[in-house]
């Protein structure tokens, strides 16, 4: 399987695309995996890295196969679960300055992810499979 090398392929393609959408993954992904490694001894690090990297994996896989789909807002399912823990977590338990600014940085990109994840979907199943940013050629 090659889970990883999909994934990575497929935020190669997603990053040379103009515009924003080149940067949201980096501004989505890249802050969890950093403050999920720094702060792997807290249970919010590990639900937050494991997240990321089962999204990640999943997305790759969908990728691989529907290039530029917009089904790949299914790959955040995981996230339905995690921000409603990860909100209680930051309002009913004690933490330090940083892990509670990480875990609001992290709230707020996966609240906004999850609402252009729910639109893309309801988007796919009205028959609009593709995203419009992506380039014509590397559709299919």
């Amino acid at each position: 399987m090659f889970l990883f090398t999909d994934a990575y392929a497929m935020i190669s393609v997603i990053r040379a695309q103009e515009g924003f959408i080149g940067k949201w993954g980096g501004l989505l992904n890249i802050p969890q995996m950093i403050g999920g490694l720094i702060f792997i001894w807290t249970i919010e690090g590990q639900v937050v890295l494991a997240s990321v990297i089962l999204t990640l994996m999943v997305a790759g896989q969908i990728h691989k196969r529907t290039p530029f789909s917009r089904l790949i807002g299914i790959c955040h399912l995981p996230w339905l679960i995690m921000a409603p823990g990860l909100a209680h977590r930051v309002l009913d338990h004690e933490h330090g300055l940083m892990l509670k600014a990480w875990l609001i940085y992290v709230l707020i990109t996966v609240t906004i992810s999850l609402i252009f994840d729910v639109m893309d979907v309801w988007r796919f199943l009205r028959g609009d499979k593709t995203f419009a940013w992506a380039k014509a050629d590397e559709r299919s």
